[in-house]
């Protein structure tokens, strides 16, 4: 595994406090302090860095990300190349982890990227607790049904979120695993108080 990190700043330091505050300004008025520090302090594991995969990360990088790991073992081909952004000719046989990882980092400095070069089910056989410690795991075109359902169980039992995703040209397919996930926080949509006149006419 190798690890790939861009963070030339302290994270705490006043500065650098006001510029994160900048930087994710429109976000932070979505999901406010509460939904940037959960996704801050994420860590998502991305199995295969296809088309559909990188597209992904992307969407999560860009918001601040805490940390990313890509598990795949295959080089880049041609067919890479025609169909995901991140890619191009230069990319050509080289590890589609790495060079997933190195592109994706270049978006935004402040997250954390590794990328792991074995298949999924070498990883099921040989140390599967690798998956339990992600916050989140998103595997992307698992077509091997026995892997997908291996991988399912194990994450079930150790209460890790799965989302498994599909893309056939313009169709896709999202299935999400969870046990449970409540959110209860209020918004409420007037912080100010409610003043009115009690006698407005003498």
């Amino acid at each position: 595994m190798l690890t790939f990190q861009k963070s030339p700043k302290s994270p705490n330091s006043p500065s650098n406090e006001s510029e994160k505050s900048r930087k994710y300004d429109r976000q932070l008025r979505l999901w406010g302090e509460v939904g940037q520090f959960a996704i801050e302090n994420s860590n998502i594991c991305l199995i295969n860095a296809t088309a559909l995969g990188t597209e992904t990360l992307k969407s999560l990088v860009l918001p601040g990300l805490g940390s990313f790991t890509i598990v795949d073992n295959t080089k880049v081909t041609d067919e890479d190349i025609g169909n995901n952004f991140f890619l191009d000719s230069e990319s050509l046989g080289k590890s589609r982890a790495m060079v997933a990882t190195q592109l994706l980092l270049e978006m935004n400095s402040d997250v954390r990227g590794d990328f792991v070069e074995e298949s999924v089910d070498s990883l099921l056989q040989a140390n599967p607790s690798f998956f339990t410690n992600f916050s989140v795991v998103i595997a992307t075109n698992v077509w091997n049904e026995k892997t997908v359902c291996k991988l399912s169980q194990l994450l079930w039992e150790t209460n890790v979120p799965l989302l498994i995703c599909y893309s056939y040209g313009f169709i896709g397919c999202i299935r999400l695993q969870i046990a449970e996930h409540t959110i209860i926080e209020s918004h409420p949509d007037n912080f100010l108080e409610d003043l009115r006149l009690d006698k407005p006419f003498p």
